[in-house]
């Protein structure tokens, strides 16, 4: 099954969660995946949704990096 994370095609297998997508997607990327567990993440429709979520439900899923506090002294 063919997925949209954040403008990129991603495959996971039938019965994915959207945690799979996102695990996934950072994967391919490179990035940490100890930060998916606090992501904010939507739908294509901007409705937030559950990592728990079935994945074939949503075709395109977005999210956004918690921020981080940068110290400047």
């Amino acid at each position: 099954m063919r997925l949209k994370v954040n403008r990129k095609n991603i495959d996971v297998f039938e019965g994915a969660q959207v945690r799979h997508a996102i695990l996934s997607y950072f994967a391919l990327k490179g990035m940490d995946v100890d930060q998916v567990e606090s992501l904010t993440v939507y739908d294509r429709w901007g409705h937030e949704i559950d990592l728990g979520a079935p994945a074939s439900q949503f075709d395109v899923v977005r999210f956004k990096l918690p921020k981080t506090e940068t110290n400047n002294t």
